[in-house]
């Protein structure tokens, strides 16, 4: 009796699972894929032109174009960039464009608008500098555009910055443009005009955010020093093509005569001194501190962009690295700053010091 339970069990749950199949499987059908539909460029016998894409619906408002007949939403006229604001830059404009330009423009633009953000201390190349003549005159519309569908390697920010506050942000552009190139008669009569100095003491800035732009030099690095060859004391006779030098009395009378014990023509350059291990590893410290967030902590980079230090010393040598560091290569695909704020003499002699060992 139990055997044959077991079998009536057994054949209880063949039967569930068969009936749960044929449920799921009814939904496989493809009646979406099968469904009366047309497809592009296709004729039809429905309607009497024979074609099946059909105008659109009358007032039918394609999705993003809702407002391209209105200035506030593009910034342009008769498909232009414009110059003017739709609604007065007051002093709550200008002061919602700094809170939104601090917030999205700075890490590439810098608080200043001089292009040298913090993405530049990263490995990337200079920002859009708003105070060049190029874009000191350019229209207000410039901004708005850039800001709604990007220019270049900047991406879109329509999707982060409402209309209004892209507006608000290019007033705000203007007006620290107007700070750096202002005259003394574009200041109202009776306004206190602060220096920057107290300006940065008051708001907690370091001394140096009053002081000269770190903006690397777009000409490129210097060309490196020659060393010239030590003259002698004796003046050098001018002497005519063809003609041997004449020979006084007095120099024959002083000059030595040559053996073969004398010294050789070059002498032998004393070997460089080996770097102390505390020289390493301090330079070590300073190259994982400023130099492995682009060239990587083993020193391999990121070929092609970012090149590889290993073996650096022995190729280009501790002068040329010296120069890289101090003045940057501000004309390469990516461009390196220049880290001469930041390292001392002695920092980079240790950071040479470890990149020359294994």
């Amino acid at each position: 009796m139990q055997g044959a339970s077991f079998k009536v069990q057994g054949a209880r749950l063949i039967l569930s699972a068969t009936l749960a199949s044929v449920a799921v499987l009814t939904g496989c059908r493809q009646d979406m894929h099968d469904q009366p539909k047309m497809f592009p460029q296709r004729s039809t016998t429905i309607f009497a032109d024979g074609r099946s894409a059909r105008p659109q619906v009358t007032n039918t408002v394609a999705r993003g174009q809702l407002h391209e007949d209105s200035y506030f939403y593009t910034g342009l006229v008769d498909g232009k960039e414009a110059d003017g604001m739709p609604f007065p830059a007051t002093l709550d404009v200008l002061k919602r464009g700094q809170e939104r330009f601090n917030v999205y423009c700075t890490p590439c633009h810098s608080r200043v608008g001089n292009g040298a953000g913090e993405i530049v201390e990263r490995g990337y190349r200079l920002a859009g500098n708003f105070h060049t003549e190029r874009l000191r005159s350019a229209p207000l519309g410039h901004f708005f555009s850039v800001m709604t569908n990007g220019y270049g390697a900047m991406p879109d920010y329509s999707a982060q910055i409402t209309p209004a506050d892209r507006w608000a942000i290019a007033s705000y552009i203007r007006a620290l443009q107007l700070s750096q190139n202002a005259k003394a008669s574009d200041v109202p009569a009776g306004v206190e005009v602060k220096p920057l100095l107290k300006l940065a003491e008051e708001q907690g800035m370091p001394v140096g955010f009053a002081g000269d732009w770190s903006v690397p030099n777009t000409t490129g690095p210097a060309a490196p020093e020659v060393a010239k060859p030590v003259e002698s004391a004796t003046p050098t006779p001018t002497t005519t093509p063809g003609v041997a030098p004449a020979t006084s009395e007095n120099q024959k009378a002083t000059t030595p005569a040559v053996t073969k014990e004398a010294a050789p023509a070059t002498a032998k350059t004393a070997a460089p001194a080996k770097p102390k291990p505390e020289d390493i590893a301090a330079g070590k410290a300073t190259y994982m501190a400023n130099c492995s967030v682009c060239h990587q902590a083993a020193r391999t980079g990121l070929p092609p962009n970012i090149p590889s230090l290993v073996g650096i010393v022995g190729r280009v040598g501790p002068d040329r690295i010296r120069q890289v560091v101090t003045q940057g290569i501000p004309t390469g695909k990516i461009q390196m700053p220049s880290f001469s704020s930041k390292l001392s003499s002695s920092d980079i002699d240790h950071l040479i010091a470890y990149l020359g060992s294994e």
